[in-house]
């Protein structure tokens, strides 16, 4: 997923049904709905499937939100795969970018069984079945037994270091610690156009100090930064403090702060 595709409008029939944007910075905490894959653009939408009902915000069931890349939204992904429906209950920090807001997930937790579960002899349609898994709290309501097979599997892949996924659903919105993201302060560096989108490259008193570039979500403060970029005629060297976070290999990069550094005959004061 290119952040260039994050900061592309959307196509025809994808619109998100925001009437009022959120502040940057809000949070939904566990809100109910559906992930949806958008395979022309290389992106996944969250689509409430509730009302929203706060003393700070009210958001429409249907509104829809683009996910952006992090550890956890590559974690919902693969848990997407062996569930009978895309439905979850999320929970993520609100971005803001030109008049859209993007979701930065935090957490989740399925709301429907794992594929193959039915053969157990449960019925789906009975009261406690799918539409009631995880209904009443943050834990899911129904335990079933799990098939030897299915178990068999999941054992492997816990003793080759893989993270199972279980149907309660603990560790499915909870990836590795190494992968969680880390929080990056008080870093020099130049803010870049590339045909993925803009990145950021460490760079303090002339010298790279890091090989790696990142790749920046969608915010409010990256919006700042490519305005003030416009207005000169050299890159701007920033000050910056964010998180980062990887997806599919790629390292990504969410500002929450990002100051000029100023220089003096090459030194910084």
């Amino acid at each position: 997923m290119a952040v260039a595709s994050l900061l592309a409008p959307a196509a025809p029939g994808t619109e998100r049904s925001t009437p009022r944007l959120l502040a940057e910075g809000t949070v939904l905490s566990a809100v109910n709905g559906r992930l949806i894959a958008d395979d022309a653009n290389d992106l996944w939408r969250f689509e409430l499937s509730d009302d929203v009902n706060d003393v700070r915000m009210r958001i429409a069931a249907g509104t829809r939100f683009t996910l952006l890349p992090s550890a956890v939204l590559e974690s919902l992904i693969v848990d997407v795969r062996g569930r009978q429906a895309a439905r979850y209950k999320l929970s993520a920090t609100v971005t803001r970018y030109r008049g859209e807001n993007f979701l930065f997930a935090s957490r989740f937790l399925p709301l429907s069984k794992l594929k193959g579960t039915e053969a157990i002899g449960a019925d789906p349609n009975a009261p406690g079945g799918d539409e009631n898994v995880g209904a009443g709290g943050d834990e899911p309501a129904l335990a079933m037994a799990i098939p030897p097979e299915v178990l068999a599997k999941l054992q492997s892949r816990q003793a080759a270091g893989t993270e199972p996924r279980t149907q309660s659903g603990q560790e499915a919105g909870t990836p590795r610690r190494a992968a969680m993201g880390r929080v990056m302060v008080d870093r020099v560096g130049l803010v870049r156009m590339f045909e993925t989108g803009p990145c950021f490259i460490p760079y303090a008193l002339g010298w790279n100090v890091s090989p790696r570039r990142y790749e920046l979500l969608p915010c409010s403060t990256l919006e700042r930064v490519l305005e003030q970029q416009a207005a000169l005629p050299e890159p701007v060297r920033v000050n910056i403090m964010g998180l980062v976070t990887e997806f599919k290999g790629k390292h990504y990069l969410l500002l929450q702060r990002a100051i000029r550094a100023y220089s003096y005959r090459n030194l910084d004061r």
